[in-house]
Protein backbone atom coordinates (compact mmCIF):
# COMPACT_ATOMS: atom_id res chain seq x y z
CA UNK A 1 0.00 0.00 0.00
CA UNK A 2 1.37 3.52 -0.90
CA UNK A 3 0.71 6.54 1.26
CA UNK A 4 1.49 10.19 0.79
CA UNK A 5 1.75 12.52 3.83
CA UNK A 6 2.24 16.33 4.70
CA UNK A 7 5.04 17.31 6.39
CA UNK A 8 5.24 21.24 6.37
CA UNK A 9 2.92 22.40 4.22
CA UNK A 10 4.00 19.51 1.68
CA UNK A 11 2.68 16.67 0.42
CA UNK A 12 5.67 14.07 0.34
CA UNK A 13 4.84 10.51 -0.96
CA UNK A 14 4.44 7.91 -2.22
CA UNK A 15 6.39 5.27 0.18
CA UNK A 16 5.65 1.76 1.52
CA UNK A 17 4.12 1.55 4.45
CA UNK A 18 7.15 -0.12 6.31
CA UNK A 19 8.43 3.62 5.43
CA UNK A 20 5.75 5.14 7.03
CA UNK A 21 6.38 2.91 10.19
CA UNK A 22 9.55 4.48 10.40
CA UNK A 23 8.63 7.95 9.42
CA UNK A 24 5.78 7.28 12.60
CA UNK A 25 8.71 6.49 14.97
CA UNK A 26 10.91 9.15 14.16
CA UNK A 27 8.99 11.60 14.72
CA UNK A 28 8.40 12.83 11.50
CA UNK A 29 4.85 11.58 10.96
CA UNK A 30 2.90 12.63 14.00
CA UNK A 31 -0.82 11.80 15.39
CA UNK A 32 -2.03 15.16 13.69
CA UNK A 33 -0.10 14.66 10.35
CA UNK A 34 -2.80 14.38 7.40
CA UNK A 35 -2.11 11.49 5.73
CA UNK A 36 -3.89 9.23 2.68
CA UNK A 37 -3.67 6.68 0.45
CA UNK A 38 -5.81 6.14 -2.60
CA UNK A 39 -8.42 3.85 -0.76
CA UNK A 40 -9.14 6.63 1.47
CA UNK A 41 -11.91 9.54 0.15
CA UNK A 42 -10.13 12.41 1.87
CA UNK A 43 -7.23 13.28 4.03
CA UNK A 44 -7.18 12.34 7.69
CA UNK A 45 -5.03 12.75 10.66
CA UNK A 46 -2.71 9.61 10.94
CA UNK A 47 -4.23 8.66 14.84
CA UNK A 48 -7.86 8.48 13.04
CA UNK A 49 -6.55 6.01 10.47
CA UNK A 50 -3.60 4.16 11.93
CA UNK A 51 -4.08 5.13 15.55
CA UNK A 52 -1.86 6.91 18.03
CA UNK A 53 1.97 7.20 17.08
CA UNK A 54 4.27 5.26 19.34
CA UNK A 55 7.19 7.36 20.31
CA UNK A 56 10.85 6.48 20.00
CA UNK A 57 12.64 5.33 23.13
CA UNK A 58 16.40 4.55 23.92
CA UNK A 59 17.34 1.54 23.00
CA UNK A 60 18.41 0.45 26.58
CA UNK A 61 18.38 1.80 29.88
CA UNK A 62 22.00 0.35 30.74
CA UNK A 63 24.63 2.77 30.33
CA UNK A 64 27.10 -0.01 30.68
CA UNK A 65 25.02 -1.67 27.79
CA UNK A 66 27.26 -0.94 24.90
CA UNK A 67 25.46 -1.28 20.87
CA UNK A 68 26.75 0.34 17.68
CA UNK A 69 24.85 2.91 16.05
CA UNK A 70 22.81 1.63 12.59
CA UNK A 71 24.71 4.65 10.21
CA UNK A 72 28.27 5.33 11.39
CA UNK A 73 29.06 2.37 13.23
CA UNK A 74 30.55 3.42 16.28
CA UNK A 75 30.01 1.92 19.94
CA UNK A 76 27.95 3.91 22.49
CA UNK A 77 26.53 3.08 25.50
CA UNK A 78 22.94 1.66 24.80
CA UNK A 79 21.02 4.61 27.10
CA UNK A 80 22.76 6.76 23.89
CA UNK A 81 20.86 5.23 21.26
CA UNK A 82 17.47 6.05 20.10
CA UNK A 83 15.25 3.59 17.72
CA UNK A 84 13.97 3.97 14.77
CA UNK A 85 12.12 1.33 12.92
CA UNK A 86 14.79 -1.42 12.37
CA UNK A 87 17.45 1.31 13.32
CA UNK A 88 19.11 2.23 16.17
CA UNK A 89 21.10 5.41 15.69
CA UNK A 90 23.31 7.75 18.28
CA UNK A 91 22.57 12.07 18.88
CA UNK A 92 24.80 12.64 15.99
CA UNK A 93 23.29 10.57 13.06
CA UNK A 94 19.68 11.04 13.97
CA UNK A 95 19.12 14.49 12.26
CA UNK A 96 20.76 12.86 8.84
CA UNK A 97 18.72 10.40 9.50
CA UNK A 98 15.24 11.88 10.09
CA UNK A 99 15.98 13.88 6.93
CA UNK A 100 16.74 10.58 4.59
CA UNK A 101 13.47 9.88 5.93
CA UNK A 102 11.58 12.83 4.88
CA UNK A 103 13.18 12.65 1.44
CA UNK A 104 12.60 9.35 0.57
CA UNK A 105 11.26 7.36 3.40
CA UNK A 106 14.27 4.92 3.61
CA UNK A 107 16.92 6.04 5.10
CA UNK A 108 19.97 5.10 4.35
CA UNK A 109 22.20 7.38 6.68
CA UNK A 110 25.67 8.58 6.60
CA UNK A 111 26.22 4.93 5.62
CA UNK A 112 27.82 4.80 1.84
CA UNK A 113 26.82 0.74 0.29
CA UNK A 114 29.70 -0.52 -1.62
CA UNK A 115 28.81 -1.51 -4.47
CA UNK A 116 29.21 -4.70 -7.02
CA UNK A 117 32.36 -3.77 -8.82
CA UNK A 118 34.22 -2.27 -5.83
CA UNK A 119 33.53 -5.80 -3.73
CA UNK A 120 34.26 -7.89 -7.34
CA UNK A 121 37.74 -5.66 -7.35
CA UNK A 122 38.19 -6.56 -3.74
CA UNK A 123 37.30 -10.16 -3.97
CA UNK A 124 40.08 -10.74 -6.79
CA UNK A 125 42.88 -9.04 -4.94
CA UNK A 126 42.30 -11.88 -2.44
CA UNK A 127 42.06 -14.42 -4.70
CA UNK A 128 45.56 -12.78 -6.02
CA UNK A 129 46.81 -12.90 -2.41
CA UNK A 130 45.73 -16.27 -1.96
CA UNK A 131 46.79 -18.01 -4.61
CA UNK A 132 50.67 -16.21 -4.70
CA UNK A 133 50.66 -18.16 -1.47
CA UNK A 134 49.24 -21.15 -2.09
CA UNK A 135 51.82 -21.48 -5.48
CA UNK A 136 54.65 -21.10 -3.64
CA UNK A 137 53.92 -24.03 -1.13
CA UNK A 138 53.39 -26.13 -4.29
CA UNK A 139 56.13 -25.46 -6.69
CA UNK A 140 58.64 -27.50 -4.95
CA UNK A 141 56.18 -30.48 -5.48
CA UNK A 142 55.81 -29.26 -9.84
CA UNK A 143 59.17 -29.05 -9.57
CA UNK A 144 60.02 -32.39 -8.56
CA UNK A 145 57.06 -33.90 -10.81
CA UNK A 146 58.95 -32.91 -13.49
CA UNK A 147 62.63 -33.88 -12.79
CA UNK A 148 64.02 -37.27 -14.55
CA UNK A 149 64.00 -39.49 -11.94
CA UNK A 150 60.45 -38.79 -11.04
CA UNK A 151 58.56 -38.49 -14.67
CA UNK A 152 60.23 -42.03 -15.39
CA UNK A 153 59.46 -43.51 -12.09
CA UNK A 154 54.88 -44.02 -11.96
CA UNK A 155 55.70 -44.86 -8.09
CA UNK A 156 57.67 -41.81 -7.05
CA UNK A 157 55.28 -39.49 -8.97
CA UNK A 158 52.01 -40.79 -7.27
CA UNK A 159 54.04 -40.51 -4.39
CA UNK A 160 54.45 -37.24 -5.11
CA UNK A 161 50.79 -36.77 -6.12
CA UNK A 162 49.23 -37.43 -2.70
CA UNK A 163 50.93 -34.31 -0.70
CA UNK A 164 49.88 -32.26 -3.84
CA UNK A 165 45.99 -33.12 -3.35
CA UNK A 166 46.75 -32.60 0.39
CA UNK A 167 48.09 -29.06 -0.06
CA UNK A 168 45.44 -28.14 -2.42
CA UNK A 169 42.57 -29.69 0.29
CA UNK A 170 44.40 -27.29 3.03
CA UNK A 171 44.01 -24.35 0.82
CA UNK A 172 40.43 -24.54 0.66
CA UNK A 173 40.22 -25.05 4.38
CA UNK A 174 42.82 -22.11 4.98
CA UNK A 175 41.02 -19.66 2.03
CA UNK A 176 37.89 -20.30 4.62
CA UNK A 177 39.72 -19.47 7.99
CA UNK A 178 41.25 -16.43 5.73
CA UNK A 179 38.07 -15.28 4.91
CA UNK A 180 36.19 -15.67 8.26
CA UNK A 181 38.83 -14.65 10.79
CA UNK A 182 39.17 -11.51 8.74
CA UNK A 183 35.79 -10.33 8.26
CA UNK A 184 35.04 -11.47 12.35
CA UNK A 185 38.20 -9.89 13.87
CA UNK A 186 38.83 -7.01 11.43
CA UNK A 187 35.66 -6.37 9.40
CA UNK A 188 37.61 -6.97 6.34
CA UNK A 189 39.89 -9.16 4.68
CA UNK A 190 42.92 -7.96 3.07
CA UNK A 191 41.37 -7.07 -0.24
CA UNK A 192 38.36 -5.33 1.58
CA UNK A 193 40.73 -3.03 3.58
CA UNK A 194 42.68 -2.36 0.79
CA UNK A 195 39.76 -0.56 -1.03
CA UNK A 196 38.52 0.90 2.30
CA UNK A 197 35.38 -1.55 2.41
CA UNK A 198 33.87 -3.03 6.07
CA UNK A 199 31.46 -6.02 6.57
CA UNK A 200 29.01 -4.73 9.22
CA UNK A 201 25.68 -6.19 10.91
CA UNK A 202 22.45 -4.14 9.83
CA UNK A 203 22.72 -2.50 13.16
CA UNK A 204 26.55 -1.12 12.84
CA UNK A 205 27.76 -3.72 14.90
CA UNK A 206 31.11 -6.37 14.24
CA UNK A 207 30.28 -9.82 12.82
CA UNK A 208 30.77 -12.92 15.05
CA UNK A 209 33.14 -15.87 14.32
CA UNK A 210 29.67 -18.00 14.15
CA UNK A 211 28.06 -15.27 12.31
CA UNK A 212 31.46 -14.67 9.85
CA UNK A 213 31.38 -18.65 9.20
CA UNK A 214 27.67 -18.66 8.35
CA UNK A 215 28.43 -15.71 5.68
CA UNK A 216 31.18 -17.37 4.34
CA UNK A 217 29.09 -20.64 3.94
CA UNK A 218 26.26 -18.94 2.08
CA UNK A 219 28.32 -17.60 -0.42
CA UNK A 220 28.29 -20.96 -1.89
CA UNK A 221 24.57 -20.85 -2.29
CA UNK A 222 25.60 -17.91 -5.30
CA UNK A 223 27.15 -21.07 -6.93
CA UNK A 224 23.94 -22.32 -7.66
CA UNK A 225 22.33 -19.21 -8.76
CA UNK A 226 24.82 -19.09 -11.89
CA UNK A 227 26.26 -16.06 -10.00
CA UNK A 228 23.05 -14.02 -9.45
CA UNK A 229 23.13 -13.65 -6.26
CA UNK A 230 26.94 -11.99 -6.60
CA UNK A 231 25.20 -9.66 -9.28
CA UNK A 232 22.42 -8.55 -6.64
CA UNK A 233 24.39 -5.99 -5.30
CA UNK A 234 24.18 -4.12 -7.93
CA UNK A 235 20.82 -3.87 -8.16
CA UNK A 236 19.70 -3.70 -4.57
CA UNK A 237 19.56 -0.34 -2.83
CA UNK A 238 21.53 -1.32 0.32
CA UNK A 239 24.11 -3.04 -2.33
CA UNK A 240 23.11 -6.55 -0.91
CA UNK A 241 24.55 -9.84 -2.38
CA UNK A 242 22.61 -12.57 -1.77
CA UNK A 243 24.89 -14.07 0.95
CA UNK A 244 24.11 -10.50 2.86
CA UNK A 245 20.25 -10.94 3.08
CA UNK A 246 20.61 -14.38 4.15
CA UNK A 247 22.88 -12.89 7.03
CA UNK A 248 21.70 -9.64 7.61
CA UNK A 249 25.29 -8.29 6.67
CA UNK A 250 25.95 -5.09 4.80
CA UNK A 251 29.17 -3.72 2.73
CA UNK A 252 30.25 -0.36 3.58
CA UNK A 253 33.00 1.96 2.42
CA UNK A 254 35.05 2.69 6.32
CA UNK A 255 36.41 5.84 5.37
Amino acid sequence: MKWFYADQGQQKGPIEESALNDLVLAGVVRDDTLVWNEGMPTWQTHSSVRGAAPTSTPLSTNATDTRYCGECGRPFPGNALVAIGPVAVCAMCKPAYLQKLREGGTAVGTRRYAGFWIRAAARIVDAILLNVVFLIVRIPFGVAMFTPNVAQNPAAAMALLAPLLLITFLSIIAAACYEIFFIAKRGATLGKMIFGLKVIRTDGSPLSVGLSTGRYFAQLINSFTLGIGYFMAGWDDQKRALHDRICETRVIYSR
